[in-house]
């Protein structure tokens, strides 16, 4: 009796290692991909925003010919039972009636050509008189 063979050319089966699945990792940088030319396309297709200018002779209606308005926003707090205002701040009594603004237009003679206002500033934005 002699023992089996070996057939020729078989080699012994090789386990064959799992590896682990690339679907999550490039969905995740499809969807980055997506948002950077998203942002990128936002910022070189939309327009620039205006530059508003604020300064000591645009905030005078009678400096100003031009008929610039220059709102400056407000930031009201209402201070808690115990709380100070910070130095330097306008306290406003709650009692008392709310503040009403008028906004005066002022127009320049007809046939008159308007002047513009040169503001000079320095690098760091402090106006030059």
């Amino acid at each position: 009796m002699s023992s089996p063979q070996p057939v020729r050319g078989s080699a012994p089966a090789r386990v064959v290692k799992s590896r682990p699945d690339g679907r999550p990792m490039r969905l995740a940088l499809s969807a980055s991909g997506i948002a950077a030319l998203s942002a990128l396309t936002a910022a070189i297709v939309l327009p620039p925003r205006p530059i508003v200018q604020q300064g000591a002779q645009a905030a005078d209606p009678q400096s100003n010919p031009t008929g610039l308005q220059v709102h400056r926003a407000i930031q009201y707090v209402q201070l808690l039972p115990g709380q100070t205002a910070p130095p330097g701040a306008t306290v406003i009594d709650a009692a008392a009636p709310t503040p009403m603004t008028v906004v005066v237009t002022v127009t320049p003679p007809p046939g008159a050509a308007p002047t513009p206002v040169v503001i000079r500033t320095t690098q760091s934005g402090r106006v030059i008189p």
